[in-house]
């Protein structure tokens, strides 16, 4: 099974589980003066166990496969450029790191300076102060270059991962 195979039954498992909840709902209980859905109380008894046993053994297979997904997420290695990274890690990066790490280049500015500068040239008559930078603009820029480009490249090459990368069997133990 590959791996997008995988997440679409996961998909799949959840939806068939609410399903299974929701027709437990409509049958769990009758008024005392209805007629039992299953024909009988003892038939009714049984579908709702039935429904309630069907749960738990979709709740285990959808475990089962998660952690396949999570193993083979952690074990498939991509190469990006230089660097290489688990899908895992390309997930979190996507997910949250890649943004972080643009903000953190693009902090690399003068706009609190700016703010400061202008409240000291209104209290002061002394030479006029100047914004000094504390760091190189080369490295601002390759930084959101690069966390930019990977972002990118995730994008472009996950789905493609996720419909060639086979599920890998977990080891038991």
């Amino acid at each position: 099974m590959k791996l997008i195979e995988g997440m679409k039954t996961l998909r799949v498992i959840q939806k068939r589980i609410q399903q299974n909840a929701e027709r437990i709902n409509e049958y769990a209980a009758i008024v005392s003066t209805e007629k039992p859905t299953y024909g009988s109380e003892l038939e009714q008894r049984k579908q709702v166990e039935s429904l309630i046993q069907s749960n738990l053994d979709l709740s285990r297979e959808y475990l089962n496969l998660k952690k396949t997904i999570d193993y083979t997420n952690l074990m498939t290695k991509v190469t990006i450029g230089k660097d290489t990274f688990s899908i895992s890690d390309l997930l979190q990066i996507r997910r949250n790191i890649a943004n972080l790490m643009i903000g953190t280049f693009d902090a690399l500015n003068e706009r609190k300076a700016e703010a400061r500068l202008l409240r000291i040239k209104a209290i002061t008559s002394d030479k006029a102060p100047r914004i000094e930078r504390m760091y190189d603009e080369n490295t601002k820029f390759e930084g959101l270059q690069y966390w930019q480009g990977l972002k990118d490249e995730i994008e472009i090459r996950l789905e493609v991962i996720n419909a060639t990368t086979e599920l890998l069997d977990v080891p038991q133990g």
